[in-house]
């Protein structure tokens, strides 16, 4: 697996030193699989990551479709970014054994900066080291149970025998929020949180075998101003009223299904450049958002993604969002 994980790598850190070379300061550094030691964020962008997001940050579609970096709103958020680079997603191999914390800090405040983008930098070295994922544990056989407080209490509330930590949400060795159902002593949905982060979406969830898994069909924006012409974007709105109108329609949909914005997993976003923009609004889908997940009624949290798109069935539609909800 690493073998692998390092010829990728070597590949694109050799497409970066060719595209660095046409610059004034090109890469001079050779790669060597935990031996890399630079910690300017400009070096390691060349190295790692723009053979494929090319040395502007433009992005480029081939063998694959390689997302843009420049003027990018889903780096606003640092954690965005250290997760990926960490984790890997997609085709994009995993970084995190190959850069420290300080590199990985290093690199995101470029990405952050430089590159089209004005934001202000908020990684830290705490921050990264909270976002690597926990120590590896042995692959379990279904009829095992790991000699830990955190297994130990999942395998209480399967037996009915609940402890006082998992009853009471609080799973202390994950911080994961936690439910236990209240009658049955069935384990319940766990919720995973971002370590480290306050960005408002889950890393992970757990369901048990025992719940119901509800599926609700792309939602899209309504009418918000029936006066306006039916060709004008008035009618629907910008971004964050089209998020907010479209959540405002799920949260009806669930309610029938006897479901609340609360039972909600998984969602998925896609989103629409508004006229004159070269980039989906996502600080507008973010604020309609945030008026559903997370707050002081609401607090339960969403896995997400959030996808740019060419267009949706309605012109003036900017929004289509579905969901996944869990019934206990």
């Amino acid at each position: 697996m690493k073998t692998a994980l390092f010829t990728a790598l070597s590949i694109g850190a050799i497409i970066a030193t060719a595209a660095g070379a046409q610059t004034a300061t090109p890469v001079t550094e050779a790669f060597t699989p935990g031996a890399y030691t630079s910690t300017d964020g400009e070096v390691l962008y060349r190295t790692f990551c723009a053979g494929c997001h090319m040395p502007d940050g433009g992005g480029a579609i081939g063998a694959g479709a390689y997302p843009a970096l420049r003027e990018n709103p889903n780096l606003e958020f640092a954690s965005y970014a250290a997760y990926i680079i960490i984790n890997g997603q997609a085709a994009m191999p995993a970084l995190g054994e190959l850069l420290d914390d300080e590199q990985i800090v290093a690199l995101t405040t470029f990405l952050q900066t430089s590159l089209g983008n004005d934001y202000e930098p908020d990684a830290t070295v705490e921050m990264i080291a909270e976002t690597r994922p926990l120590s590896t544990e042995p692959e379990l056989a279904e009829h095992e149970v790991a000699d830990t407080e955190i297994n130990a209490n999942r395998a209480a509330a399967a037996t009915g025998e609940v402890a006082a930590d998992v009853a009471s949400g609080a799973d202390a060795e994950t911080g994961a929020e936690t439910d236990a159902a209240a009658s049955g002593g069935a384990a319940g949905v766990v919720r995973h949180p971002i370590p480290g982060s306050d960005f408002p979406i889950l890393q992970a969830v757990e369901v048990p075998a025992d719940a119901t898994l509800v599926y609700l069909s792309g939602t899209v924006p309504q009418v918000i101003d029936e006066t306006a012409a039916e060709d004008a974007q008035a009618r629907f709105g910008d971004t964050a009223a089209q998020t907010e109108s479209t959540l405002a329609s799920i949260e009806e949909k669930l309610a029938a299904l006897d479901l609340t914005m609360g039972d909600v997993i998984k969602m998925q976003a896609y989103l629409v450049a508004p006229d004159g923009s070269d980039a989906m609004d996502f600080a507008g889908f973010m604020e309609g958002y945030v008026r559903y997940f997370g707050t002081e009624e609401q607090p339960n949290l969403p896995t997400r993604s959030v996808f740019a798109v060419a267009g949706l069935a309605n012109p003036l539609w900017l929004v289509e969002i579905e969901v996944v909800a869990v019934r206990e």
